[in-house]
């Protein structure tokens, strides 16, 4: 689908379609675009529009370049931060003359949210560039409502992972569902560090062709900003990423103990049937010579010394505070 927007006194209006542009005409959006759609940008602005799967083999390295007169950036963002499992997709900015060309596959709450403020008057969006940052600042705060999200999940994690629950399938339900977690958490981590180191060298890129372009100091200060506010989050992420580390290592350590408790029960369970069993075996042979046979108090005193077999190693691990 192609929208075309165009700037007004009120704000950007919008057109879809196979429009004709006009001087007022200063952000295109392509989302999912036809084979029609990309022919027509192309002919208009007289620039190669690259497909999806172009986008998906451009290097990492490759996705900022400048050809025929336009800059060309790629960055890779997380979407979909409100559901549970956010994907990654690669959305692409052309800063063509006085125009901001934007491929996506996907649909970002950001782009919706501009567009929606953008028609009405509430941000600045008279320029390309200024659409252009516009939407970056947009896709910022997102990203930060997502760390946001994060923080209040590792919290509740953190809570879980060190709670004082002592029944045995408690704690099993309890740290099977911190693994999920935990394990959840870390993609999701990895995920905003791409975006976030995608976006870092998309600003500075984008600084680089503002200074070229000759843009105002409040342009360059708005980039500037961003970085910052790009940089702010990465610092933050890099402190989460450091409470999952911790809370994967006293998961594991948690599993580790529980087990050992077990393991523990039954070793200790089969010390003290260890003398029982030794006294039955040995009364159980059936031996003529043996002189208990015969012994009319000889079943209880086995049963006694059973007993005592028994209870002897109890007290004695009790003792030793091994119970």
């Amino acid at each position: 689908m192609l929208t075309v927007y165009d700037t007004h006194a009120t704000g950007l209006a919008r057109r879809e379609g196979l429009v004709t542009l006009d001087a007022n005409t200063v952000w295109l959006d392509l989302l999912n675009p036809s084979t029609d759609e990309e022919k027509h940008v192309e002919a208009t602005l007289g620039i190669d529009i690259p497909t999806r799967e172009e986008l998906q083999e451009i290097e990492a390295s490759s996705r900022l370049y400048q050809k025929d007169g336009a800059q060309f950036m790629t960055a890779t963002l997380v979407t979909k931060i409100d559901d549970p499992w956010p994907i990654v997709s690669h959305i692409t900015f052309v800063l063509a003359k006085e125009r901001l060309i934007t491929i996506r596959y996907s649909e970002p709450y950001a782009f919706f949210m501009f567009a929606k403020r953008a028609m009405a008057n509430q941000v600045e969006s008279q320029s390309s560039p200024a659409v252009l940052i516009g939407l970056l600042e947009q896709i910022i705060d997102r990203l930060a409502d997502l760390i946001e999200r994060m923080q209040g999940e590792i919290d509740q994690l953190s809570q879980t992972v060190f709670g004082t629950k002592q029944a045995s399938k408690a704690n099993g339900e309890r740290f099977d569902l911190a693994l999920k977690t935990v394990g959840r958490q870390g993609d999701l981590t990895t995920r905003a560090r791409e975006s976030l180191l995608s976006l870092n060298r998309l600003l500075t890129f984008f600084a680089t062709a503002c200074d070229a372009r000759g843009e105002d100091k409040i342009m360059r200060a708005r980039i500037k900003t961003a970085s910052r506010d790009v940089g702010s989050l990465s610092d933050h992420l890099n402190y989460l990423n450091g409470q999952i580390t911790l809370l994967l290592d006293a998961t594991l350590g948690l599993i580790n103990i529980d087990q050992n408790r077990i393991i523990k029960i039954f070793s200790i369970v089969s010390v003290i049937f260890m003398p029982p069993t030794l006294v039955a075996s040995i009364y159980g042979m059936n031996f003529h010579s043996m002189p208990e046979l015969s012994w009319e108090w000889g079943y209880p005193m086995a049963v006694l010394l059973m007993i005592a077999s028994a209870v002897g190693p109890l007290l004695l691990f009790r003792a030793k505070g091994w119970l």
